[in-house]
C-alpha cells in the first residue's frame, strides 16, 4: 500500500476520531440538559431515560473515537478494522433514521440535532468508503 492510497482513509479516520470523541464528551457531560432540549417532557422511549441513553452513547462515542485514532495511527493501516468503522458509521446513520421514527418524542431541536449528526456521520462514511476503495484498487 502506498502512502497516497491510504491518505484519504487515514485522514478520514482521524477526523472521525476527533468528531466522535468531542461529540461523545459533549453527550456524556451534558446528557441531562441535552435530553431536556431534545425530547418532550416526560419522555422515556422504550422505557429508557433519555439522559442516561445520551450519557452511555457519549461514553461509547469516546471509545469509538479512540478506536478510530488507534486504527489511523498504525504504520500499516489495518483495512479490516477500517471496514468495521465504516460499517459502524453506516449503522449509526440507519439507527438515527429509526430513532427519529419514535412518535411524538422529539422536539424540533432534537430532530435537528439527530439529523445533523447523522448527516455528518454519513459524510464521514462516504469518505471512508472512497478511502477503502482506493486501498482495494492499490492491491
Amino acid at each position: 500500500m502506498n502512502v497516497s492510497a491510504d491518505r484519504l482513509l487515514r485522514r478520514t479516520l482521524w477526523g472521525n476520531a476527533m468528531f466522535s470523541a468531542v461529540s461523545g464528551a459533549v453527550m456524556a457531560i451534558l446528557a441531562t440538559p441535552l435530553a431536556r432540549l431534545a425530547v418532550h417532557e416526560p419522555a422515556a422511549p422504550a422505557g429508557l431515560d433519555v439522559a442516561i441513553v445520551l450519557e452511555v452513547l457519549g461514553l461509547g462515542l469516546i471509545a469509538f473515537g479512540a478506536a478510530c485514532a488507534w486504527i489511523a495511527s498504525r504504520r500499516i493501516l489495518p483495512a479490516a478494522w477500517a471496514r468495521v468503522i465504516f460499517a459502524t458509521d453506516l449503522a449509526w446513520v440507519v439507527g438515527s433514521v429509526l430513532v427519529l421514527g419514535l412518535p411524538s418524542v422529539w422536539t424540533t431541536v432534537g430532530i435537528v440535532a439527530v439529523v445533523i449528526q447523522a448527516l455528518i456521520v454519513a459524510d464521514i462514511a462516504i469518505l471512508e468508503y472512497l478511502g477503502l476503495r482506493r486501498l482495494g484498487a492499490d492491491h
